[in-house]
């Protein structure tokens, strides 16, 4: 467990590494990582369970990408469902032991097996990282959830992981309920009352402890269609309910939330949010088998990590960095508002975003 001094120290390491990508290209402070496209649902809103999924990188070769990258600032580690590796204790035992800096590691899963679940952010909860926050999947009530995730009882089983998570005390540790809005979860009529909203939240989950997100079409990492974008006026109905229930909070993370759901109003109205993206400046996407991407949704491969010796700040060397940089700026890309895009983007400048 940190200390205050090294907290103190690791969110001014976050702030140096945001004014670097504040000045130039190339230099993320975050890093989304797929580590396995392997997961036990068949979710509508996902197809990687469809093809062949990518088991993911080896742990020597985790530890070269960490080594390789002692200035990052912030991990998304994801899949797939990343819990389900055998060895996911052992890598976020040398996430832990590498990353110098790190002042926030976050990671999502489906919550299938709460014991595994425990054990894989144990080395977190133990190291000096300032932030960690874990997500537990959950897309509504305990019959749609299931549907959608195509598991009978996985919503049960998330609840009661998500309650394991959060009897932990460790400060600067958090676990949610992550709800992903959908085709596939909510009704293509706005709903008309109160009760018609509640009746589309999970069961048992307090508004407080949920976050809200957008399903998006990626022909790379999701493999899925066009069609799983939620419909507009139940998604905006239901933020609002959400909004309207949960109570105003002033942490960083409350804010920053506030303020993504802000232009995702904009976004599930037009289309777009009206201003710059972060990718390749404060974030960059690595998929489960070392190909390098602007985000999770721009199917546009840069190369692969290994051939710069797994360094970010060599992206420039790869073959389609510059070129795919110049199109992100350009916005000629995917337009989108996933979080994991959206968040560092916000860090690197939101006030500059119409």
């Amino acid at each position: 467990m940190p200390s205050l001094a090294e907290r103190l120290r690791r969110s001014a390491a976050l702030a140096r590494a945001v004014l670097r990508a504040r000045r130039g290209p190339f230099d993320p402070f975050k890093l989304t990582w797929i580590l396995t496209e392997r997961c036990s649902h068949t979710c509508r809103t996902c197809h990687l369970w469809a093809a062949d999924p990518g088991a993911g990188p080896d742990l020597p070769e985790i530890e070269a990408v960490l080594l390789a990258n002692p200035q990052l600032t912030w991990l998304n580690l994801s899949g797939g469902d990343l819990v389900e590796r055998p060895d996911a204790p052992a890598i976020m035992q040398r996430v832990a032991d590498l990353g110098r800096d790190l002042a926030l590691v976050d990671f999502p899963t489906s919550g299938l097996d709460t014991e595994a679940t425990l054990a894989c952010v144990r080395p977190l909860l133990e190291s000096d990282i300032s932030r960690i926050y874990v997500t537990v999947s959950i897309d509504g009530p305990d019959a749609v959830h299931d549907r959608v995730r195509g598991r009978r009882g996985s919503a049960r089983a998330g609840r009661a992981t998500l309650a394991a998570l959060q009897s932990i005390r460790r400060p600067g540790f958090r676990a949610v309920a992550g709800m992903t809005l959908s085709r596939h979860n909510l009704p293509k009529e706005t709903p008309a009352t109160p009760e018609e909203l509640d009746a589309l939240l999970p069961e048992q989950i307090d508004p407080a402890d949920l976050h809200l997100n957008l399903a998006h079409h990626s022909g790379h990492y999701y493999r899925n269609q066009t069609t799983v974008v939620p419909p507009t006026g139940p998604a905006l109905a239901l933020l609002d309910h959400v909004r309207r229930r949960a109570p105003h909070a002033l942490t960083p993370l409350a804010l920053i939330e506030r303020r993504y759901w802000k232009l995702a109003r904009r976004f599930l109205t037009h289309g777009d949010v009206g201003g710059s993206c972060g990718a390749l400046r404060a974030s960059v996407f690595l998929a489960a088998d070392g190909t390098v991407y602007p985000c999770s949704l721009f199917d546009r491969p840069l190369g692969r990590l290994a051939d710069v010796g797994h360094a970010l700040r060599r992206l420039p060397e790869l073959p389609g960095a510059r070129e795919a940089l110049g199109l992100v700026e350009q916005r000629a890309c995917p337009q989108c508002w996933s979080p994991c895009e959206a968040f560092p983007t916000l860090l690197l400048g939101g006030g500059r975003l119409r």
